[in-house]
């Protein structure tokens, strides 16, 4: 008899996780989940020597980054759907070099 996969990984459900597998979740470096926890945008404490990460701090700071990624392309769409362009502007459209 084989054990069948829920697909959910080891820590789903978890209320606490150690930093390797917040980073994990986040999908960030070593170096920039301790900014983040430096920065208190994560919540987190020590169980003996081993740090603890709250999940629910971790879901909370994808909604914050979600909501100001929002007010951020808000403008920017409208812009982008009149037809601004990006990149180098084409030969035709760049202005005469004056000669020298």
């Amino acid at each position: 008899m084989s054990i069948q996969s829920t697909g959910l990984s080891d820590w789903e459900g978890a209320l606490v996780v150690k930093p390797k597998v917040a980073w994990k979740m986040l999908g960030c470096s070593n170096t920039f989940g301790y900014q983040l926890l430096k920065a208190r945008e994560l919540d987190s404490y020590h169980d003996g020597r081993s740090r603890k990460i709250i999940v629910a701090s971790i879901h909370r700071y994808i909604q914050r980054r979600l909501a100001a990624t929002t007010k951020q392309l808000a403008p920017t769409e409208a812009a982008y759907l009149k037809g601004r362009r990006r990149g180098r502007p084409r030969k035709a459209e760049r202005p005469a070099a004056e000669p020298s």
